[in-house]
């Protein structure tokens, strides 16, 4: 019997979208390996230090989604599905996309995370607040100029083969939730 190609989810959408959430919980109940950008962003800021200096941030941003995109090759490579969670642009990522899927014949299935926008916005502001985000993070320099609606349509759907579902994070419940995992275990 031959083995389906394997599968990239691609978790993607607006900063405080969700993501970061979804994935991971996605990652532990469908028993696949996760590469997130902001994981590998943030090993890098406590192996090679982090200050307020957002090009700093911004050039270990680009190092973080050249190793996530490494990374998810690997395991690909190896025949293994994968999800992978980043806040992705199109304008970026599509090309990078489609040269692992050219290497790597891989299928895809894109989740683009979203809620309204107040809940995105205070979603924000609370994890700067709390200080569950890494302070290497430099967005916490502009919660003021945050803007959920302007984020949300630069953060959109890839263009690429496959499956594509926007999930509602401010209102995905238990049953919502084990809606998508059936879903996507139908694709593995």
């Amino acid at each position: 019997m031959m083995q389906p190609r394997p599968l990239v989810i691609i978790v993607t959408g607006a900063p405080a979208a969700g993501k970061t959430t979804l994935s991971r919980r996605l990652a532990r109940d469908l028993r696949l390996p996760l590469v997130s950008k902001d994981d590998i962003k943030e090993t890098l800021f406590d192996t090679l230090g982090w200050s307020d200096d957002v090009e700093w941030a911004r050039q270990l941003g680009i190092a973080s989604w050249n190793v996530l995109y490494q990374h998810v090759e690997h395991l690909l490579a190896a025949g293994l599905s994968a999800i992978t969670e980043s806040n992705f642009e199109a304008r970026f990522a599509d090309e990078r996309w489609r040269q692992i899927n050219v290497r790597q014949d891989c299928r895809f299935i894109q989740l683009l995370c979203w809620a309204d926008d107040a809940i995105v916005t205070q979603r924000y502001v609370a994890r700067i607040a709390d200080g569950s985000r890494h302070p290497g993070h430099v967005d916490r320099m502009s919660t003021d100029e945050y803007g959920a609606a302007s984020l949300r349509s630069r953060y959109t759907l890839l263009d690429l083969p496959g499956q594509q579902r926007p999930v509602d994070t401010g209102t995905l419940g238990d049953e919502g939730y084990a809606e998508l995992v059936d879903w996507l275990r139908g694709h593995l």
